[in-house]
């Protein structure tokens, strides 16, 4: 997405029942998920815990489960009324061969109110919620079926903009890869706004181009594409596979592919540039997390003084992780993000005398990065003159992508502010937060 405050969380919700997919829009200024001053943060807000890469991984992490369950229902309260469907799409009948379980997938774009769904037929739309009109635009196909999607949203050039286009291009990648079968089956791919030819003067248009996979594995039969991150005009990937791992760069004007090491990024799935904190922000074993990646671009592995990992996991033993969905960090600027968490509510079961899934949910929750060393009694800066709407000590970044390094992460703290929580029914169930 493009900078600024953000105004709305997009929901991909699927409806089970109708086989129907919808996007919805959660208006952060209803949920109250900030505290509106400092002395409501020094009273209610939390310093998050930092882990070692090596303790927040999940085999030798052990959840803290301090909170009770009715301590944490009254902290999290449900959303009484979930936001009205904007869009609804029923995905078209298609051969039941294809795997997944998933008819359609939302790619969000460099602009807030453009999104790009497709279906299992390889269709894609794009769908422009404007503020007086509202519209829908087919793009081109992609040239080969996705069974779990990853996208990388470029922002808008020059003739991007000059041609009333704000959404930039967006690159998909399958995250399971069989490289072997890359030239037969392409899985890399982008949608582009460009001429016909790269040296035509003719009119611009949308375009799906096929991309190679990194030289270095495609002799290999399977692969998995663990994280992926935007760094300047280059997308680096980290994939792992049966012959060890590595990551990779795209760089987007020549198309062509680096190698930076045999080791993976700190992120799981995709992570976000934060040009107010001169950082990535995304998820990390299911815990936010936060890095200075820009010495990928020349082989430099991501060290541990160069990153953050936030304990986030203090809930009640009743509320586990789910399996089918992984954490999100999704940043709302000015230093604050939305970590949502997709949890199951377990209860027990008296005819098989066991913890089974009782209602499952989206657990949002407002975070800030601040930065200083002033606490006040949990932590939180007690400073009504510094604190000013999410601008709470953040550094800016003169637009050096990633320079501070190591001087970023000293003094660097992640509040937690406060929780809601959406309920999923047997109908509906979130799939996507864009």
């Amino acid at each position: 997405m493009s900078g600024g405050i953000r105004r709305f969380l997009n929901l991909g919700v699927h409806d089970g029942r109708n086989r129907a997919y919808s996007l919805r829009r959660l208006d952060l200024s209803k949920i109250n998920s900030f505290h509106r001053t400092a002395d409501e943060v020094a009273a209610q807000g939390k310093v998050l815990p930092t882990l070692t890469p090596a303790k927040a991984s999940v085999p030798n992490r052990k959840r803290i489960c301090n909170t009770n369950l009715a301590a944490a229902e009254a902290a999290a309260p449900k959303i009484k009324k979930a936001p009205a469907s904007e869009l609804v799409m029923r995905p078209p009948e298609v051969s039941s061969c294809l795997p997944g379980r998933h008819c359609v997938h939302f790619f969000p774009t460099a602009s807030e109110k453009t999104f790009v769904l497709g279906d299992r037929a390889n269709r894609m739309l794009r769908f422009d919620m404007g503020e007086h009109c509202r519209s829908i635009d087919t793009m081109p196909s992609l040239h080969e079926h996705k069974h779990s999607p990853l996208s990388i949203t470029v922002p808008p050039s020059d003739s991007h903009l000059d041609d009333g286009e704000d959404c930039g291009d967006l690159y998909i990648i399958d995250r399971i890869l069989h490289p072997d079968k890359s030239e037969v089956k392409p899985q890399f791919e982008a949608l582009v706004w460009r001429a016909e030819h790269p040296r035509s003067f003719s009119s611009r248009s949308w375009h799906c181009d096929i991309l190679p996979l990194p030289p270095w594995i495609i002799h290999q039969k399977h692969a998995y594409v663990y994280g992926h991150a935007l760094v300047g005009d280059t997308i680096c990937f980290s994939i792992a596979g049966a012959e060890g791992t590595g990551t990779y760069c795209f760089y987007i004007k020549t198309r062509e592919w680096s190698k930076a090491g045999d080791w993976l990024i700190p992120f799981q799935g995709k992570a976000e540039y934060v040009p107010e904190l001169g950082l990535w922000f995304g998820e990390s074993q299911g815990l936010p997390c936060a890095a200075d990646i820009s010495g990928v671009l020349r082989g430099e592995e991501p060290l541990p003084e160069k990153m953050r990992i936030w304990a986030n996991d203090d809930l009640p033993e009743e509320w586990q992780p789910s399996e089918l969905c992984k954490s999100k960090v999704i940043s709302v600027g000015s230093g604050r993000f939305i970590v949502a968490d997709f949890l199951d509510s377990m209860i027990f079961d008296k005819d098989c005398n066991e913890m089974v899934t009782g209602k499952q949910f989206a657990l949002f929750t407002g975070m800030e990065v601040v930065y200083g060393n002033g606490k006040n009694g949990n932590g939180a800066n007690k400073d009504n003159d510094n604190y000013n709407s999410g601008n709470n000590g953040i550094c800016k970044d003169n637009g050096n992508i990633g320079s501070k390094g190591k001087e970023m992460m000293r003094g660097l703290r992640m509040i937690k502010h406060k929780s809601i929580r959406y309920m999923f029914n047997k109908q509906l169930s979130i799939e996507a937060v864009l």
